[in-house]
């Protein structure tokens, strides 16, 4: 999977992505305590093939759609799981245009975590196919950032790591428990963290993906130690329904001027 053509994309996206995978937010209603489901096991998350729709506002004004899809894939004769994350903008808001990235990243997951082995991006409305590629080689302890086809730099591989899409299971794995982590994410040829602080802490939202009812969610505040821009301080907050699954609900990320939030409309899964 190495040397696998390249080029450079946006740092607005990634840490989009980044946030968008632990989704979750803080809701109307008043905060109290339910019986505690325990949080599912990765493979009970791999084994169901789950498809995401997610709305992003800023306010009454919607900027686009995040589309969160996972399929088995075969490389090599091992089987791994195909995370796919699609971001497509508003095209009626002028100051963006139509824009469709295309986050990709081949994982498995061990007893205790998620990770990849290869992860890139397609930047679709450029038409520019394999835009940025990290290959994770956990045997010699190095992650080759690619562009333009070349590795562009080597960096240092200590563990289970991933680009963004792995954390979309990460996160399910520990909320609704009082566990604190640091999840490692390579952007912009180097290592970053994204914290994640989890409680047994619930709350009730009415979410339209739930037939516009109310439905129970664990709540978690976390910190991406990454460059965010347009004044993302990098502090997030997330909320996923008390479910075996732990469905990513809602999600709202700090700026300057206010917040983000981003909103499960749609869910499906298909389980083996």
């Amino acid at each position: 999977m190495k040397g696998k053509p390249a080029h450079t994309y946006s740092k607005v996206l990634l840490w989009f992505v980044a946030v968008t995978v632990l989704l979750g937010i803080a809701g109307a209603g008043a905060v109290h305590k339910i019986n505690n489901t325990p949080p599912p096991e990765l493979s009970t998350m791999f084994d169901a093939k789950e498809s995401f729709h997610f709305e992003v506002r800023y306010g009454f004004m919607r900027l686009g759609d995040v589309y969160v899809t996972a399929r088995d894939t075969v490389m090599n004769g091992q089987k791994f799981l195909h995370g796919t994350a699609v971001i497509q903008s508003n095209s009626g808001i002028p100051i963006m245009g139509s824009r469709r990235y295309e986050y990709h990243s081949i994982m498995e997951h061990n007893d205790t975590t998620a990770f990849s082995h290869f992860f890139w991006i397609d930047n679709i409305h450029r038409d520019r196919p394999m835009d940025t590629a990290y290959d994770f080689d956990y045997e010699k302890g190095h992650v080759y950032s690619i562009r333009d086809g070349e590795i562009r730099d080597t960096l240092e591989l200590l563990g289970p790591a991933d680009g963004g899409p792995a954390l979309f299971y990460v996160g399910r794995m520990h909320a609704g428990t009082d566990r604190e982590i640091d999840y490692p994410i390579y952007i912009d040829d180097e290592k970053a963290y994204i914290n994640i602080k989890n409680s047994l802490q619930t709350d009730n939202i009415r979410n339209d993906a739930f037939d516009n009812r109310n439905v129970d969610v664990y709540i978690s505040n976390g910190f991406a130690d990454i460059n965010g821009p347009f004044g993302f301080s990098g502090r997030f907050e997330s909320r996923y329904d008390t479910s075996e699954l732990r469905i990513p609900v809602e999600a709202r990320v700090s700026v300057w001027i206010g917040n983000v939030r981003v909103r499960l409309v749609e869910y499906m899964f298909e389980e083996e």
